[in-house]
C-alpha cells in the first residue's frame, strides 16, 4: 500500500510540475513574440496596442497607424 501511495505522489508531482514548466514556456514565449511584434509596430511608425492577462497567456495586439 505504501509504495501505491508513493507512485501515485511521484506521478502527481511530476505531473504538476510539467504543467508549470508548460505554462512558463508559453507565457515566455507570447512575451516574446509582443516583444517583437511592438518593435516592427514602432520600427514601421505605428503605435501597439496590446491587451494581455496574467503571464501573457491570452494576449491580444494591434498595430495602430497615425
Amino acid at each position: 500500500m505504501k509504495r501505491v501511495i508513493k507512485y501515485v505522489l511521484a506521478i502527481g508531482t511530476l505531473l504538476i510540475l510539467s504543467g508549470i514548466f508548460l505554462i512558463g514556456a508559453q507565457s515566455h514565449y507570447n512575451q516574446k513574440e509582443i516583444k517583437i511584434a511592438s518593435k516592427l509596430c514602432l520600427e514601421n511608425g505605428g503605435h501597439p496596442k496590446i491587451i494581455r492577462d496574467y503571464l501573457a497567456l491570452n494576449y491580444s495586439f494591434s498595430c495602430q497607424k497615425d
